[in-house]
C-alpha cells in the first residue's frame, strides 16, 4: 500500500507531501490543476523512465519519493518474486512473519542527465525499481504504464479470475525441471567428433603427467642440487680437504684425538674426576669419524660432471613447463591430472548418462503435459465465464455495446527446442490475449491497440472488480476512469471502485461528483500563481469541505445552497450504497 508520496521540483510542483490511506483515495480538481502530474510522479517511483521535461523550470533536479507499507503477505510476495534482486541491492526485508515493513523508493531526475534510483537508501538499478513497481502497483489509464497494455499479462488476469495459483505454480515447477534436464542434456550432447577429440586431448595430458613421474618437493631438491653443481669445484675441494684434515693427513685431527683419549683413560684410572672428560672426548671421536667418512663419501658419491648439471637444468625446465600448462607446482599438476581422469571417465561413460537424462526428460514432459492440459482446460472454462461477467460489468459502466473476448493460441507441441516441446513455458501451453470491439459491427482487435485511455481504464476497472482478489498487496491507480460517462454509469463506476477498495488500496483521479462521493479519503488538487510562477497543491479534505468540493463539481463556478444540498445528499446516498 502506498503510504506517503513526496515530490520536489517536479513539473508544476515545487514541494508537495501527500499521505495516503487504505480504501478508496479520490483526487479531484479543475482541469489542468495537476491531478495527472501526481499520477506521473507515482509512475516515476514505480519505474517509469525519466525525461528532462519532468524537472521544474529553473531547477536542476526533480526528486520523487514513495513509501510503501508491506504487510506480511505483501512481504512474502516480494520475497518470492524479487528476493535475490533485493538481496543483491542490499535491501533486507524483515524476517519476522508477523511484522510490517516499509519500502522507500526514491527517484532523482537531473537536467544534467544524471538519473538515479534508490531503494531503502541503497542505489538500485532501474530494472529492479520497475520490477518492484510491477509488484506493488498497477496504473490504469496511461498506455505506457499498465498491465492491460501488455498482452503477456492477460493470462495473469485470467488465472486470478479462475483462482488458478496452485495449478500455475505446479506447472512452473515442472517447467523449471524441464529446463534443468534439457540444459544437462545439452551439456552432455557434444558431437562424436568433438567428444573423441576431447578424449584424445585428455588422454595425452594424463599420459604426459604420468610419464613425468613428478614427486612432491622435487623442484626444491633439484634447485638445491643445481646450486651445488654450479659450485662443484669448490665443493669437491672443501669436502676433500675436510676428509684429509680429520682422517688422512699427518698429523690428522682424529689421530690426535685418539692420543688425547688414551691419556684421559690413564688419568681416569688414577682419578675418577677425569671420567666425564673421557666420555666427552669419546663422543667427539665418534662424531669426527662420522664427519670423516661423510666427507669421503660425499666427495666420491656426487656426480660433479657437466652432464649431471645439464640433466638437472633440463628436469627443472620440464617441471616449470608442466606447471605453466597444468597447475602451479607438483601438487597443482597432480590435481589437474586427477581432474582430467574424472572428466575422461565421464566422457567414456556419457552414453549411459545420456540415456538416463533422456528418459527422465520424457517422463517430466509427460508430467508437464498433463498438468498444462488440465490448467488449459480450466482456463478455457474460466474464459467463457469471464466473458459473460465482463459483458455485465461493462454494461454497468456505460460500455454495454463493447464486446469482450478471450482468445487462446496454442503453439505446436510437436516441434522441440533443446528437447522441450516448443509450446511449453512457465505459464503452460496457452497464449492468451483480450480482444475488444467497442462498437457494434467492428471486428475484434487486441485491447491495447484500439481502446482509448478512458475505455482502457474502465475495462481495467471491470477486470479488477472480477480478477483483483489476489492483488491485496497492490495499489491500483485509475486515471481517466470517468472519460465519456456520467449519471448512472458514473455511479456504477463509483460502486465498482468501492468494491475493489475493500481488499486493495485504490487511487483514482476523477472529474465526476458521482464517483468522488464514494471516497474513503478525498483530496483536492489546485494550482496557484505567485511571483510569476505556477504551483500545484494538494490537501486532504475534511468532511465539511468534501460537500463543498462536490458542490463545485456539480455547479461549476457558481455554487448555490441548492447545489450544496445536492452534494450533501449525494454524500449521504453514497454512504448508504457503501453499506
Amino acid at each position: 500500500m502506498l503510504r506517503f508520496l513526496r515530490i520536489r521540483d517536479f513539473a508544476l510542483i515545487r514541494e508537495l507531501e501527500v499521505e495516503f490511506g487504505p480504501g478508496l483515495n479520490l483526487l479531484t480538481g479543475e482541469t489542468g490543476s495537476g491531478k495527472s502530474i501526481l499520477v506521473d510522479a507515482l509512475a516515476l517511483v514505480l519505474g517509469e523512465r525519466a525525461s528532462l521535461e519532468m524537472v521544474r523550470s529553473g531547477c536542476e533536479q526533480a526528486v520523487v519519493e514513495g513509501i510503501f507499507a508491506l504487510d506480511p503477505e505483501g512481504r512474502r510476495v516480494l520475497g518470492r518474486r524479487l528476493g535475490r534482486e533485493l538481496e543483491g541491492a542490499g535491501v533486507e526485508l524483515s524476517a519476522d512473519p508477523g511484522a510490517d515493513d516499509e519500502l522507500l523508493i526514491r527517484r532523482e531526475v537531473s537536467t544534467a542527465g544524471r538519473n538515479r534510483a534508490y531503494v531503502n537508501g541503497n542505489l538500485a538499478p532501474l530494472a529492479l525499481v520497475k520490477a518492484l513497481g510491477d509488484a506493488l502497483a498497477d496504473i490504469h489509464g496511461q498506455h505506457d504504464h499498465q498491465a492491460l497494455a501488455r498482452p503477456e499479462s492477460h493470462i495473469e488476469f485470467l488465472d486470478r479470475f479462475g483462482a488458478n495459483r496452485q495449478a500455475v505454480e505446479e506447472v512452473q515447477a515442472s517447467y523449471a525441471r524441464l529446463v534443468e534436464l534439457a540444459a544437462a542434456l545439452d551439456a552432455l550432447r557434444i558431437d562424436d567428433a568433438a567428444r573423441l577429440r576431447q578424449i584424445d586431448a585428455l588422454r595425452y595430458q594424463i599420459d604426459e603427467i604420468h610419464r613425468a613421474a613428478i614427486r612432491p618437493g622435487e623442484p626444491e631438491e633439484l634447485a638445491a642440487e643445481r646450486g651445488l653443481l654450479a659450485n662443484r669445484e669448490r665443493v669437491f675441494s672443501l669436502s676433500s680437504e675436510t676428509y684429509a684434515l680429520v682422517y688422512d693427513s699427518e698429523p690428522a685431527i682424529l689421530g690426535q684425538a685418539n692420543r688425547v683419549k688414551r691419556a684421559l683413560e690413564a688419568l681416569a684410572a688414577l682419578d675418577p674426576r677425569w671420567a666425564p672428560h673421557l666420555e666427552a672426548v669419546s663422543e667427539a671421536l665418534y662424531r669426527l669419524e662420522d664427519l670423516a667418512f661423510f666427507a669421503r663419501d660425499y666427495a666420491s658419491g656426487i656426480d660433479f660432471s657437466p652432464s649431471r648439471l645439464d640433466a638437472v637444468e633440463t628436469r627443472l625446465a620440464e617441471l616449470e613447463r608442466l606447471s605453466r600448462k597444468y597447475g602451479q607446482g607438483p601438487d597443482g599438476i597432480l590435481k589437474y591430472g586427477e581432474a582430467c581422469s574424472a572428466e575422461l571417465q565421464a566422457l567414456l561413460s556419457h552414453t549411459d548418462r545420456e540415456h538416463e537424462l533422456e528418459a527422465e526428460l520424457e517422463r517430466e514432459i509427460r508430467s508437464y503435459g498433463e498438468l498444462a492440459r488440465r490448467l488449459s482446460e480450466k482456463r478455457r472454462r474460466d474464459a467463457r465465464r469471464l466473458e459473460r461477467e465482463m459483458r455485465r460489468e461493462l454494461g454497468a459502466i456505460s460500455m454495454a455495446k463493447t464486446e469482450f473476448v478471450v482468445r487462446f493460441e496454442a503453439a505446436d507441441g510437436a516441434a522441440r527446442r533443446h528437447g522441450i516441446p516448443a509450446g511449453c513455458s512457465g505459464n503452460g501451453v496457452d497464449r492468451v490475449e483480450f480482444l475488444v470491439s467497442p462498437n457494434p459491427g467492428e471486428e475484434l482487435r487486441p485491447l491495447a491497440r484500439i481502446a482509448s485511455g478512458g475505455e482502457l481504464s474502465r475495462i481495467g476497472l471491470a477486470l479488477k472488480s472480477l480478477c483483483g482478489g489476489d492483488d491485496s498487496a497492490r495499489t491500483l491507480v485509475f486515471d481517466e476512469v470517468d472519460a465519456g460517462i456520467g449519471g448512472r454509469a458514473a455511479e456504477a463506476v463509483g460502486r465498482r471502485l468501492t468494491e475493489i477498495a475493500r481488499c486493495n488500496q485504490v487511487l483514482c483521479v476523477t472529474h465526476l461528483p458521482q464517483i468522488a462521493a464514494f471516497a474513503t479519503r478525498h483530496y483536492r488538487v489546485w494550482k496557484e500563481s505567485a511571483g510569476g510562477r505556477t504551483e500545484t497543491f494538494v490537501e486532504l479534505l475534511r468532511e465539511s469541505l468534501r460537500a463543498e468540493e462536490l458542490a463545485r463539481m456539480l455547479g461549476g463556478a457558481t455554487i448555490t445552497e441548492t447545489t450544496r444540498a445536492a452534494a450533501r445528499e449525494m454524500l449521504g446516498a453514497s454512504r448508504g450504497k457503501e453499506r
